[in-house]
């Protein structure tokens, strides 16, 4: 069962643009990617998705040159299905395993603007970053647009979940009237937001089953598969330095962090490498410090000063085994805000809330 997520109607007014480019649709591993293309296909007569993790052989097809009416002859034969503009979507998935790909997204526009193609990857970010010891792959500037995805925000949860009536509360709230029925509602499941987390499978679970025990579950399988994908970034920076580094970000989420005194024995390069290449892969969101007052905020920022937010709570009160059952239970919101959980949901509902066609940065306030 799909859950829609606010993106879907960026993604339907993308289909129905005059002069549409190919759409690169980035953003952390398991947020829902491969889901919200699938569920846009359904709006054509014809829907092709080609995964190269998956079948190695269509890199084959774009090595030999950029010719993409003779790329979509071959797709059709490989695939069975036709290639119509206009009507078929053509979605190339974990496209940074064919780095020429990528660089193809350019063809499609200029040779064959009315076919609609998205292309998205898992490690797409770290493909990009030109920190790998692969060749760097040639990202064709101007001929395609980017549009991020995060984890489920409070409002999608709402709906995903199956409560539209307290989506609708929120959107038209007014805290200056007494509290009522649904603002405790939305209290509660504000709570419940905080424990289950954002991640499409685990909000998933949760409208099926109603456990967080299985939720915790989906968190740790979530963990050790961003940990086993370490070992893919092919960087300078070691899995090891980087397990290390995503470890200190969980345990100190929201607490002001200096790269030269963060881990014993990793020096301030590393750690910032390493933080570099998990903000990539939408792991963490450095928060940096600034003194600015007014707009905009990035024009003091102070680089050697940043708080760190890990990408899920739901993750990060599974991973610290933090007291759930405690918040859970909080009756006052004071309780609640105990900790770092409620301040680091506050920055990632301001990322997911952010312009959907921009990588977004979050600031904090830092006295000098």
């Amino acid at each position: 069962m799909y859950l829609s997520r606010d993106i879907d109607s960026e993604l339907m007014n993308w289909k129905q643009e005059a002069g549409r480019k190919p759409l690169l649709l980035r953003g952390v591993r398991q947020c829902g990617k491969t889901s919200v293309v699938r569920n846009l296909s359904q709006y054509f007569d014809s829907y092709i998705e080609i995964n190269f993790e998956l079948n190695s052989r269509f890199c084959t097809i774009f090595e030999k040159d950029f010719d993409i009416r003779r790329i979509l002859s071959r797709l059709e034969l490989e695939t069975g299905k036709p290639v119509i503009p206009g009507q078929t979507l053509l979605f190339l998935d974990e496209i940074q395993t064919c780095p020429r790909a990528v660089t193809a997204l350019r063809y499609f526009y200029e040779q064959m603007p009315d076919l609609h193609v998205v292309a998205a990857g898992s490690l797409l970010e770290i493909a990009l970053s030109g920190k790998q010891k692969r060749p760097k792959i040639d990202f064709p500037v101007g001929r395609i647009r980017s549009i991020f995805l995060y984890p489920f925000s409070f409002r999608e949860f709402l709906r995903g979940i199956g409560k539209p009536g307290l989506c609708d509360y929120l959107d038209g709230i007014d805290l200056q009237k007494p509290e009522n029925d649904m603002h405790h509602a939305l209290l509660e499941a504000y709570k419940t937001f905080l424990v289950v987390g954002g991640m499409p499978e685990a909000v998933a679970a949760y409208r099926e089953s109603g456990s967080f025990l299985i939720c915790q579950r989906i968190h740790r399988d979530i963990v050790i598969s961003f940990m086993d994908d370490f070992n893919k970034y092919d960087s300078n920076v070691s899995p090891d330095i980087l397990r290390k580094t995503f470890d200190y970000a969980l345990h100190n989420v929201c607490c002001q962090t200096k790269a030269s005194s963060a881990i014993q024995g990793v020096s301030a390069y590393l750690f910032d490498e390493s933080i570099d290449l998990l903000r990539r892969a939408g792991i963490v969101y450095p928060v940096k410090a600034t003194s600015c007052e007014t707009i905009p905020l990035g024009s003091t920022e102070k680089e050697t000063n940043k708080k760190l937010l890990v990408f899920d709570t739901g993750v990060y009160l599974t991973q610290c085994r933090l007291d759930t059952g405690g918040l859970l239970s909080a009756e006052l919101f004071e309780d609640m805000n105990r900790g770092s959980v409620v301040e680091m949901q506050t920055g990632l509902e301001l990322i997911k809330n952010a312009d959907t066609y921009f990588e977004a940065a979050a600031y904090y306030w830092y006295r000098t």
